[in-house]
């Protein structure tokens, strides 16, 4: 957020009066829920109100990484692979589409190899990523240390994904208020939902929706209970931290042995990545910030001596099957959950975005997300 300019703030932070009526309320204006408008207006609904308890990407979406990691993450989703092949097709869409810049750049990412046995077993990984329908190379240690000067030897090699890609999350968030606000979208900041049906009961007053899509992040439970549905959904708490600005050092996402690091525009070099199950504990743990750094500064000697500018933490909404929810609420006709996509929220926001406004205005969706149905958690 610190990289943001004054428009850009003022965009995400900028709060229009509660209408009286909506024909979609989104509860959650982070990446999942600005998706999921933009989307729909695509379609043609020109009546939508996005409603949150802060303001725009105020919480995990203004986070994270930023990191599209399209082809690394395909053997984590499996048969939902089809899911970050249509959302990184999408962010080619948004990034064609004149505005902004929001720093999306198939930079490529590094996922780093420790011995030479790591390269042997790199082979079954490369197998699966290309069957999913990405590119992936092995690439010993000379290549490595051609793509990524600055990386300290030792390395064995890595497995290089060229078409995944980087981009500024706050950035894309100001980019698709100010497009949703040109469309007359309204936004309804610091508002509490206090319960969910044909009339969303909130702390700035009532509002009658004729859809509502809820789309909290780790909140959503918070949400759902009003309707007597839980999902189980927790908040996984993740730090990061960036150096003062610097000279280009980092040409790609570098995946270390624990944690992940990368360049932005702005010089800041920004690492992290921790997972830690501490409920809603908000704030940094200096050890954890002290194991970030011991790992950076052995990967990249030459900030050894580059102070941290910030830390910072933020709330991933981890479900208990590691698959994300998207779909109709049970027993609710008109009610719509996405949440739970713990550490692929910002890689598939697009699909699901789409996927929410095809359910919304078409009734179906061409794409496979029967394994994500919120049915499968019971009423």
């Amino acid at each position: 957020m610190q990289t943001l300019g004054s428009t850009e703030r003022r965009l995400l932070s900028e709060s229009d009066p509660l209408p009286k009526t909506t024909e979609v309320g989104i509860i959650g204006a982070g990446m999942i829920g600005l998706a999921a408008a933009y989307y729909l207006s695509a379609a043609g609904l020109s009546s939508i109100c996005i409603i949150d308890r802060q303001s725009a990407v105020g919480e995990a979406s203004g986070a994270n990484a930023g990191g599209l990691w399209f082809g690394q993450q395909s053997r984590e989703l499996g048969a939902l692979a089809p899911l970050a092949q249509a959302s990184s097709r999408l962010y080619d869409e948004l990034a064609a589409v004149p505005g902004p810049d929001f720093e999306f750049r198939r930079t490529g990412v590094l996922e780093l190899l420790r011995t030479e046995d790591d390269l042997l077993r790199a082979e079954e990984r490369l197998s699966s990523v290309r069957e999913a329908g990405f590119e992936a190379e092995s690439i010993g240690c000379e290549e490595l240390q051609r793509l990524e000067p600055g990386l300290s030897e030792g390395q064995a090699g890595a497995v290089f994904y060229p078409q995944d890609a980087q981009l500024h999350p706050a950035k894309l968030g100001a980019r698709l208020v100010r497009h949703l606000k040109n469309r007359n979208v309204k936004f309804c900041f610091h508002a509490e939902v206090a319960s969910v049906g044909a009339r969303l009961e909130t702390s700035l007053g009532e509002i009658e929706a004729t859809t509502v899509i809820i789309a909290a992040g780790a909140w959503t439970p918070l949400v759902t209970r009003t309707l007597g549905w839980t999902p189980p959904i927790k908040p996984m708490r993740g730090q990061l931290l960036a150096t003062v600005p610097l000279a280009p050092l980092l040409r790609h996402t570098v995946l270390g042995e624990r944690y992940y690091y990368w360049q932005l525009s702005s010089g800041h070099v920004v690492g992290g990545g921790t997972v830690e199950d501490v409920g809603f504990a908000r704030g940094v743990d200096p050890r954890d910030l002290a194991s970030i750094r011991s790992e950076l500064e052995a990967l990249f000697p030459q900030l050894h001596d580059q102070p941290t500018a910030c830390a910072w933490s933020g709330f991933r909404p981890y479900c208990e099957d590691m698959r994300p929810v998207i779909g109709k609420v049970p027993g609710r006709e008109h009610v719509y959950v996405a949440a739970g996509h713990f550490r692929k929220g910002i890689l598939l926001a697009p699909v699901t975005g789409k996927i929410l406004a095809d359910l919304i205005t078409r009734g179906k969706t061409n794409l496979p997300i029967e394994p994500l149905s919120p049915g499968r958690f019971g009423v």
